[in-house]
C-alpha cells in the first residue's frame, strides 16, 4: 500500500474545505434549532387561541360540551368553564361573577327558546350548538331532532 503524502498546500486546501463544511453543517443546526424555539414559543404563547379559533370552527353543526360554554353570556370559551348547581341543576360559567348574576336573574337566563320549535327549555338540560361557523355565540335546542333540524336548514 502506497500512501500519497500530502502537501503543505493540498493539507491547506483540505483544512479549508472542511472547515466551510463543519461551518455549513453549524449553521445549518443553529438556524433550525433557532427556527424550531420560535415556532415552539409563538405556538406555546397562543395556544388557547388556537384551540379557541379551532373550536369555533370544528364545533359547528356538532353538539359543544357545556364545559366550554359560560350559560351566562351564552358563549363559547377559550378556556374550561366551572360548572355550578343552582336549584338542583348543573350549568357552566366562566367564572363566579356570572354565576352571581346568573343566580339574581335566574327566570330571564336560565330559560331560552328553541330556534326551531320555540318551546322554552332549560339551558340545563338542552344540547347545545353555534349559532354560525367561526362565531362563538352558542345556541340551544330541545332535542336531537331540532339540533339536525336547525344544521340542515343551515345547509
Amino acid at each position: 500500500m502506497n500512501k500519497k503524502k500530502l502537501t503543505k498546500r493540498e493539507l491547506r486546501e483540505r483544512q479549508v474545505f472542511e472547515d466551510k463544511k463543519f461551518n455549513r453543517t453549524l449553521l445549518i443546526c443553529f438556524s433550525s434549532l433557532f427556527i424550531f424555539i420560535i415556532f415552539y414559543l409563538v405556538f406555546h404563547t397562543f395556544w388557547h387561541d388556537t384551540k379557541y379559533t379551532y373550536r369555533q370552527y370544528a364545533l359547528y353543526g356538532k353538539q359543544v360540551p357545556a364545559e366550554l360554554v359560560c350559560m351566562n353570556g351564552d358563549k363559547l370559551l377559550k378556556h374550561e368553564s366551572i360548572k355550578l348547581s343552582y336549584k338542583g341543576k348543573k350549568y357552566s360559567f366562566c367564572n363566579q361573577d356570572c354565576y352571581d348574576h346568573f343566580v339574581d336573574h335566574f327566570t330571564e337566563d336560565a330559560f331560552i327558546s328553541d330556534p326551531l320549535s320555540g318551546d322554552t327549555i332549560c339551558k340545563a338540560a338542552a344540547l347545545l350548538g353555534l349559532k354560525n361557523r367561526g362565531n362563538p355565540d352558542i345556541v340551544y335546542f330541545q332535542n336531537i331532532k331540532t339540533f339536525n333540524q336547525y344544521y340542515k336548514s343551515r345547509k
